[in-house]
């Protein structure tokens, strides 16, 4: 299984971030890993995401900046005459500061909420990863039925080389040979879909990883692939899936957010200076036409405090709204996970079933070959023994495909 690990305030891109394997694979297996790994690192939509929480963490600078300054500037145009000369113009320069911790409580609203939306990428990310996981073991399906057809094809084209021996000897009538070419023809028309359906798999699977749509993809023994099964120990639901992880962040910046609004309601304070020029006009004072600079300072009075009431009730509310939604989406995943082990469990037992069905065709299927040399049973009885064993062949590939898809859901939703 793939990890990726995620370091905060790191700037680079994101293969940075992409970090490999754990435990012991085999060779197709990590042939899967890479192409989750190639998916990962190329997907459009995994990128515009990550892209989204870089963004994001750019309100956590912006949420902890100061206030402008307020710089202003009068010209008096009827000059104001005072003891020491007539004020010309003033320039007036202030600064407002916030109640203290206020500047903590935005930063952590913007940090935790920059949090969620990596939680978010990271939850993409996992079912980027098992929906590359479906599409390659589709691609793996159509590969082994390929085999299987073509094996099919050879047992049809010695059957006909059978049935044409029985012709020439009398025992059997011409429709008979025609028979197994109709067979054969039919057989080699299901290798061609299968040919067209591998090519559109292989573009599906290209687009997930952002790389040209005709791109092969080798899979060595597809059929060890799909019958290869892994143990899974599953306790319980991991408290750290990406989904709940979230909501546990947005609960985080929510509290900040409360935390905020009663901040809010206390007053602010202001710094100032006021730098005014005064005209000197010959007055007879030791201090005349001096300019005039005077500190200030100010305080304001949040005197209407519903909107502050209203920003508390609000944050209490959102908050509660987060522990339902965080309580639904841990019983969402338990219910997910339940629902995945017994469509596990259940899909194992048909892959039995057909291997015992087929186990018995096979020896079904000999005996009706030393009975079709010897003219001792219907060509048409033969045929159709072979396509009741060609398709409980495929029944159980099918059934192997949906149990690994379901083995690969049980991983995204275990953190497995």
């Amino acid at each position: 299984m793939i990890h990726f690990f995620y370091i905060k305030h790191l700037s680079k891109s994101a293969p940075l971030i992409l970090i490999a394997y754990l435990g012991c694979l085999y060779s197709h297996a990590q042939h899967l890993d890479s192409l989750k790994v190639e998916a990962a690192e190329n997907n459009l939509a995994l990128k515009a995401q990550y892209k989204s929480f870089e963004a994001e963490l750019e309100n956590v600078t912006q949420a902890k900046a100061w206030q402008d300054p307020n710089l202003s500037f009068g010209y008096f145009i009827s000059p104001i005459e005072t003891r020491v000369g007539p004020q010309i113009a003033r320039f007036s320069l202030k600064q407002m500061l916030p109640w203290f911790g206020t500047f903590k409580s935005k930063g952590n609203i913007a940090s935790y909420k920059a949090e969620a939306e990596f939680e978010k990428f990271q939850d993409q990310k996992l079912k980027l990863f098992l929906k590359v996981a479906k599409q390659y073991y589709e691609l793996v399906a159509i590969k082994v039925n390929k085999q299987l057809e073509a094996e099919q094809l050879e047992l049809l084209e010695d059957l006909k080389l059978i049935t044409k021996a029985n012709y020439e000897n009398n025992q059997v009538q011409l429709i008979d040979v025609l028979r197994v070419d109709l067979e054969i023809d039919k057989q080699k028309t299901a290798i061609e879909v299968l040919k067209e359906q591998e090519q559109i798999r292989v573009t599906q699977l290209n687009q997930l990883m952002n790389r040209p749509l005709k791109t092969p993809v080798e899979i060595i023994k597809p059929k060890q692939v799909l019958e290869e099964r892994k143990l899974m120990k599953i306790d319980s639901i991991p408290t750290e899936h990406p989904r709940m992880q979230r909501i546990r962040h947005l609960k985080a910046s929510n509290n900040a957010k409360e935390k905020l609004a009663q901040k809010q309601a206390l007053p602010q304070f202001g710094v100032g200076l006021d730098y005014v020029i005064i005209q000197d006009r010959n007055v007879m004072t030791t201090d005349a036409g001096q300019d005039a600079l005077m500190p200030m300072l100010s305080l304001s009075l949040p005197i209407f405090g519903k909107k502050n009431t209203s920003r508390q009730k609000q944050a209490q509310l959102e908050g509660e709204s987060l522990q339902f939604q965080l309580e639904h989406e841990k019983t969402m995943l338990q219910s997910d996970i339940q629902m995945a082990k017994y469509e596990y469990n259940e899909l194992e037992k048909s892959v039995a079933l057909h291997e015992q069905q087929m186990q018995k065709l096979d020896d079904i299927l000999q005996l009706s070959e030393i009975a079709l040399a010897n003219a001792a049973i219907e060509i048409e009885e033969v045929l159709r023994l072979y396509e009741e064993h060609l398709l409980h062949h495929k029944m159980k590939i099918r059934t192997l495909v949906e149990l690994q898809k379901t083995q690969e859901k049980l991983n995204y939703l275990t953190l497995n």
